[in-house]
């Protein structure tokens, strides 16, 4: 891909011979976006994105741009979207027949844009020709230059990290860096919220394998999840985790408002009171060396808004601005109250057939309607004894994770896990989820603390960094396009930092 950037320096009208009077122009090429489409949706072949795996020539821009990489991971209710365009100069120059300068201005063209651009930048890149011709931004979409859904957020991201290193100004490219950016299903309908859990275990499953061909590489590692995206790393992570040979392949692990329980990295699977209990990811902190859990109590997805005025205040969207009402408590509590997926006859493949067993959908449905539990409980079991060694290797081959049990992020599947998930259903169906009061969002109001001295010799450690952004991050997408308090506390002097410490980021 290549990054075409002018910089007029003289008047702006274009005579012939004039232009290497009056101009220089800077061309720099940039790597293309590198993204990993894991959706459900996808479409291979059309999408060039959608893959599980990185491309050899990605892993030789990582390997030659540092030997580091960073893997960013999107949260809940983020659809796919798409780039916005580029931005051409149009009719510039001078007629030469009309003896007379044209009127320049900027139109959208057919190709793509792979890097953040925002009003401030593109008035100071063509700060010249703004002065001279007002309307030159009249075609433009300022609103939208930098398209939609995940493809927003992977441009923002990649702009903040850049930024971040001090060293980057959006005028000079040469050190550049991409990330990783991993787009998967969890734009569900918000109430469905159980549903994008599902998807998230599936994801989970593929980014595993995506971290190992990186360290296999040779190449360090570095993660910041999002929201429910922080599901999808606990599932890599707890994978990982119970390998000997993965113990910690990722140097940084940051979860940001991550919309999980407070309980999540504990070693005790009893603290997790949610409707599945499939919240015990009691492998995870083995994957890596420092786990940074940033969270905000002015979080509004995530939790209440604490005051009147922190509603009135909110930078969130309209999803965001409800849920922090009072009466709501965030989507997340919500979500983790109800606890019940909204199942229609379409949905139905929630309940992934484990061990790939193609019948067990029609067996499950007959369930659903006979009350049939022996003959479940006999079929899973059976599956259970045909494959001893459980779904995953220590390679982690997994012989059909797509159609994997949602329950099972573990390595080995035996007898007891079988019989756990098959209680677990029949908990579900009876309606037997109001019995305990789900933990609170690890991303509201931090990791438990004090009760659970596992995690806080992990503090003490420095294995997990809490850090409280409570006066810095005022909505749950805060990060996205921060303010200047928020960029400075977290991005340069948190994340940054740490990253440039342990393992640079690309050659800075």
């Amino acid at each position: 891909m290549a990054s075409h950037s002018f910089a007029p320096t003289a008047s702006p009208i274009f005579r012939p011979g004039s232009i290497q009077a009056n101009y220089r122009v800077k061309i720099t090429r940039l790597a293309p976006e590198i993204i990993v489409n894991l959706r459900e949706d996808r479409q291979p072949g059309r999408d060039p994105h959608a893959r599980d795996l990185l491309r050899p020539e990605e892993l030789r821009y990582f390997q030659q741009n540092g030997n580091n990489a960073v893997l960013f991971i999107h949260g809940f209710n983020v659809e796919y979207g798409h780039y916005g365009p580029q931005l051409e100069l149009s009719e510039w120059g001078y007629d030469i027949l009309r003896n007379q300068a044209r009127t320049p201005r900027l139109i959208h063209t057919q190709g793509l844009a792979t890097t953040f651009r925002d009003s401030p930048s593109l008035k100071q890149q063509y700060a010249n020709w703004h002065a001279k011709y007002p309307d030159l931004f009249h075609d433009v979409d300022l609103e939208n230059l930098n398209g939609s859904g995940a493809h927003a957020w992977f441009l923002a991201m990649e702009d903040n990290l850049n930024r971040a290193t001090g060293q980057f100004d959006r005028t000079d490219y040469s050190k550049f860096t991409r990330i990783i950016n991993i787009a998967w299903s969890g734009d569900v309908f918000p109430a469905n919220y159980i549903h994008a859990e599902f998807y998230a275990n599936r994801a989970g499953a593929k980014v595993a394998r995506i971290i190992m061909q990186l360290t296999d590489a040779g190449i360090k590692v570095n993660i910041i999840a999002h929201s429910l995206g922080n599901r999808v790393l606990l599932v890599a992570m707890n994978l990982l985790g119970q390998m000997p040979a993965r113990k910690e392949c990722i140097e940084n692990a940051f979860m940001w408002q991550p919309a999980v329980p407070d309980t999540a990295l504990s070693n005790d699977p009893s603290k997790d009171t949610s409707v599945l209990r499939n919240w015990n990811f009691i492998h995870a902190h083995r994957t890596a060396k420092t786990i940074m859990v940033l969270y905000s109590e002015q979080d509004n997805i995530l939790g209440p808004h604490r005051n009147k005025q922190d509603a009135e205040n909110d930078e969130g969207d309209l999803l965001e601005t409800v849920s922090g009402w009072r009466w709501v408590g965030g989507i997340y509590t919500v979500a983790q109250r109800a606890g019940v997926p909204m199942v229609r006859d379409k949905d139905m493949d929630m309940f992934f057939a484990p061990w790939g067993m193609s019948g067990l959908y029609r067996t499950w449905a007959k369930n659903l309607v006979g009350d049939s539990w022996d003959s479940f409980e006999k079929a899973l079991n059976d599956e259970i004894q045909q494959d001893p060694d459980g779904l995953f290797t220590d390679n982690l081959k997994v012989r059909d994770y797509e159609k994997a049990l949602p329950l099972a992020y573990v390595l080995r599947v035996n007898r007891q896990i079988s019989d756990d998930f098959y209680k677990t259903i029949k908990a579900l169906i009876k309606t037997d989820y109001t019995a305990k009061i789900p933990r609170p969002a690890m991303g509201y109001g931090g990791l438990e603390g004090g009760k659970d001295l596992f995690i806080e010799r992990l503090i003490r450690d420095n294995k997990i960094i809490p850090v409280d952004q409570t006066k810095w991050l005022f909505s749950h997408s805060g990060m996205k396009i921060p303010s200047r308090i928020l960029f400075h506390e977290v991005y340069e002097l948190r994340i940054m930092d740490l990253i440039r410490r342990t393992t640079g980021f690309g050659k800075y």
